[in-house]
């Protein structure tokens, strides 16, 4: 198996969401990951569901395409192997503070290797007075950014992110970071990348700070999840479907609410407010949301999904997560794949790359605490002697 970053090969000081994030995306694009863990492993290996083994659901998605090996990095004998692995890598991923030995710190290591990538992840950044936290506070990253008033009722107090949004997009950066330095590192050098939480959530809201158009009422292209209740969809006959008459024309609204019985519609107090709203995106949609389910509501999704779009709107099944992975779209584009595991076969989505001539894929399931320990240090010139010591005496955790 190969892709595009095949020859290149990363240490990963990291563990949670966003470092591992990150390792698991270079992985699956060919690079060598090898992921350092304290004896004690990963503080996610147990995350998520264990219905296939004692590795949890979270850790196998965040973790797979990585090769592991256990040991502490802050006694000697540790941080002399981990400086030795380093010493023939091309990137370094690193949660601040994961380390205290000094020479594994980023200054000593770049001194030692003018080509090296080092990637620093930290909650707040490294200047400041919260410089240099670990990236593990997901939830103070989204409290900072105020990232949480994208949840909850109007009126009711706002509720955290569902997901690790803050460490995922972290990775995401690191991701693309570690790329453009590869990219210049024949004419820059290597360098030190600081990547942190707090930035990452900062940066993906500006999208929707800079859209206000009246910072009063928080109103503003594509910013009314500040002022509007969770989405539900639109209630047709059996089921729900996510719709928008963003462009439609007055003619054709009028005969939207001739195909589906809606005449009625022109009596209601709120026909001025609904004839102009575009659905879905409007800004008061959802005050108008229950004339729309009176109406849909008397007829099957299909139905409704075909007249809307050849009548000028647009119209999708507002999936469940079963019938997400399960459709035909995600099918056709096999962005689900089935990783072999020790516990058999898990389906996994793969990275939406498609490269013609470089393909990549998942290059292996998420490994277990220490599993590839002998093959690392045999191909970073350790003996099998050396090897059988370091395991005799405990420098190796679980081997």
């Amino acid at each position: 198996m190969a892709g595009p970053l095949e020859g290149f090969r990363v240490i990963e000081l990291a563990e949670g969401v966003a470092g591992p994030y990150c390792g698991s995306a270079l992985g699956d694009a060919g690079a060598d990951v090898i992921k350092i863990e304290k004896p004690a492993g990963d503080r996610a290996r147990g995350w998520g569901s264990r219905a296939k083994g004692d590795l949890g659901a979270v850790f196998q998605s965040i973790n797979r395409s990585t090769r592991s090996i256990a040991l502490d990095p802050d006694s000697a004998e540790g941080a002399a192997i981990v400086k030795k692995l380093i010493a023939g890598a091309d990137v370094v991923v690193a949660d601040a503070g994961f380390t205290k030995h000094p020479d594994l710190q980023p200054e000593a290591l770049l001194a030692a290797q003018p080509k090296l990538i080092y990637v620093n992840l930290t909650e707040f950044g490294e200047e400041g007075p919260q410089a240099n936290l670990p990236p593990y506070g997901e939830l103070v990253a989204q409290l900072a950014s105020e990232a949480t008033t994208s949840l909850g009722n109007i009126g009711e107090a706002t509720v955290r992110l569902g997901n690790d949004n803050a460490s995922m997009y972290a990775g995401i950066f690191a991701t693309q970071a570690i790329c453009a330095a590869l990219f210049a590192v024949d004419q820059q050098g290597g360098q030190k990348i600081d990547v942190s939480l707090f930035g990452a959530m900062l940066f993906m809201r500006s999208t929707l700070w800079v859209a206000l158009s009246n910072p009063d009422f928080w109103w503003g292209f594509h910013l009314d999840s500040y002022v509007k209740p969770p989405e539900y969809g639109y209630m047709c006959s059996d089921g729900a479907i996510m719709l928008s008459l963003n462009g439609v024309t007055q003619e054709q609204r009028d005969a939207i609410y001739k195909e589906f019985d809606m005449e009625w519609v022109r009596d209601d107090p709120m026909f001025k407010m609904f004839n102009e709203d575009t659905a879905g995106v409007g800004r008061y949609a959802h005050v108008v949301r229950p004339l729309w389910d009176k109406g849909l509501s008397k007829f099957p999704m299909d139905h409704v999904i075909t007249k809307m779009r050849e009548l000028g709107g647009q119209a999708w099944p507002k999936n469940t997560y079963e019938m997400m992975v399960n459709s035909d779209q995600v099918k056709f584009i096999k962005m689900v794949q089935p990783v072999e595991t020790p516990e058999g076969p898990l389906d996994q989505m793969v990275p939406p790359w498609e490269f013609a001539d470089t393909p990549a894929e998942i290059q292996r399931p998420a490994p277990r605490l220490g599993e590839h320990a002998a093959d690392v240090l045999t191909e970073a010139g350790f003996t099998a002697a050396e090897v059988a010591a370091f395991k005799s005496r405990g420098v190796l955790a679980n081997t």
